[in-house]
């Protein structure tokens, strides 16, 4: 059986990784910056394996060493790049499914326009490419570039705010829920309401314009993900927000 390719961008370009050893030490290091020996418990390998991997990973330029400033002795590794989009087993039901439902919506010029939208996903999808990671990177650089029209300064305050910009925006209705998570549930979202039910979530995007908003406004991290979905065969998305 092929291993799964994921596919990162540097900035001399894109690299794809096949190896699984060397994709589990990148996913650990996009959580947090790790020492050798934190490497090689998490990813259960011996330290001579965890040493070919790191330094091939370190001549691709992936991932950075830093020398611990207070023990020169302690090196941490962390990532130093972004994973864009992984491969995955075509699935093609639901993209015939959107394609045979576009010359319904000719007339009407959003209705095509969101069809075409959710095509491109589906399409890519339907060879074997999941873009999720590179459109919640690009719904970052999007919610960066929005934050500065937002005014709140609490949380509360802000998901209010955000919940009025995304209905005037057409993007969906919003309801946000107070919790010990708190937790954002949008009705007709633009981003997948159309679509069939396809046994995963579908919002990525919306995701990485939520963290990255509440991020830049409020100055803390943030990790916002998406629960329930349209195309989880919900009725709504779901989206629960931690703030650290």
């Amino acid at each position: 059986m092929r291993n799964q390719v994921e596919i990162y961008s540097t900035k001399k370009g894109m690299i794809a990784i096949e190896s699984p050893i060397k994709n589990k030490i990148l996913q650990k290091l996009a959580e947090r910056e790790l020492t050798f020996e934190e490497l090689i418990e998490v990813c259960g390998k011996a330290r001579s394996t965890m040493s070919v991997h790191l330094n091939d990973l370190l001549n691709m330029g992936l991932v950075y060493k830093r020398v611990d400033s207070r023990d020169h002795r302690k090196k941490y590794f962390g990532l130093n790049t972004d994973l864009l989009v992984s491969s995955k087993m075509p699935v093609s039901a639901h993209y015939d499914k959107i394609l045979q439902s576009v010359p319904a919506t000719i007339g009407n010029k959003y209705d095509f326009l969101k069809s075409l939208f959710h095509l491109v996903r589906s399409g890519m999808e339907s060879y074997g490419v999941d873009t999720s990671p590179a459109l919640k990177k690009i719904g970052r650089d999007v919610g960066r570039v929005l934050a500065s029209h937002f005014k709140a300064k609490t949380a509360s305050a802000l998901l209010k705010e955000v919940s009025q910009f995304w209905e005037a925006q057409g993007l969906g209705i919003v309801r946000a829920v107070k919790g010990d998570v708190p937790t954002i549930i949008v009705d007709d979202c633009f981003d997948c309401s159309t679509m069939p039910d396809i046994g995963h979530t579908q919002c990525s995007m919306d995701e990485g314009i939520l963290e990255a908003i509440i991020e830049e406004k409020l100055k803390v991290k943030c990790s916002v993900e998406e629960v329930e979905c349209y195309g989880t065969g919900h009725h709504h998305c779901k989206f629960l927000i931690k703030i650290f």
